[in-house]
């Protein structure tokens, strides 16, 4: 499923990389919303082991 993205935030995420790519140093950090979306994504799939162990 594709997420929308603002064009002004895609260009800010690409001129972070270019830069970035320019300067030497790594790939940038994940996003917040990134961080956030993984962090519900474990809590889900916790909760889905815990409800199948009760079972």
């Amino acid at each position: 499923m594709s997420q929308y993205q603002s064009k002004s935030s895609y260009y800010e995420v690409r001129a972070e990389v270019r830069s970035n790519a320019l300067a030497g140093k790594p790939m940038p950090r994940s996003r917040p919303c990134d961080i956030r979306n993984a962090a519900a994504r474990r809590e889900i799939e916790r909760r889905r082991i815990e409800r199948e162990a009760r079972e």
